[in-house]
């Protein structure tokens, strides 16, 4: 039974990846997974269900990848843990093309999957947001500003140049890993910014 419902789900989630949820068949993804469709709509009830099994499915994935990056880097200061998660969440997204590319799919859903799913979204990123915010306890920060703030400033700047080099290095995950000097270079310059800001202080 596992391994039929594995077999579903992965052809479910290269099937949505490719067409999206509008335009994707179960007729295909029966035939990809090698099953026949009364057997698909005997575990998934029906194509809005099996839609959110693989979005819970692929979020399980990142979030175990996630909690096993925190754990193997628990003793790593709060800025050098967020450098090295971001280079991470790149090479991820290009060693699992398919995956990356169903996560996007929740921007053209109907409202109602689409709050569903949003909702799921939001209970992963509460998870590692309760990981990022212990961590930046260490850091001391300037007053007036919370760690949340902190936090969310830092995160946005990381998920931008992520998304960057995500769309440089997609069709060439090769040069992606004859460029990581480059690209924690580039993040350590980051890193400066965030931790000095851009003005001169003596010139204020």
């Amino acid at each position: 039974m596992q391994e039929v419902v594995e077999r579903i789900l992965k052809a479910s989630i290269e099937e949505f990846s490719e067409k999206g949820y509008a335009a994707a068949s179960t007729n295909s993804i029966a035939r990809k997974a090698k099953v026949a469709k009364g057997l698909l709509f005997h575990y998934f009830k029906n194509k809005e269900n099996l839609y959110v099994e693989c979005y819970k499915h692929v979020l399980s994935w990142s979030r175990t990848k996630f909690e096993e990056f925190a754990n193997q880097l628990k003793d790593e200061d709060f800025f050098e843990f967020i450098k090295e998660w971001g280079l991470q969440k790149i090479t991820l997204a290009i060693e699992n093309p398919v995956y990356s590319k169903f996560l996007l799919t929740v921007t053209n859903l109907p409202p109602k999957l689409r709050a569903i799913v949003l909702g799921l979204i939001r209970e992963v990123l509460l998870n590692s947001r309760e990981i990022l915010l212990e961590k930046i306890k260490s850091v001391k920060l300037r007053r007036g500003i919370s760690e949340e703030d902190a936090l969310k400033f830092i995160t946005a700047v990381f998920d931008g140049v992520g998304n960057t080099y995500l769309d440089q290095y997609r069709d060439k995950p090769g040069e992606l890993l004859n460029n990581l000097e480059k690209i924690m270079a580039e993040s350590d310059r980051l890193l400066d910014l965030i931790k000095f800001g851009i003005l001169d202080r003596e010139s204020q």
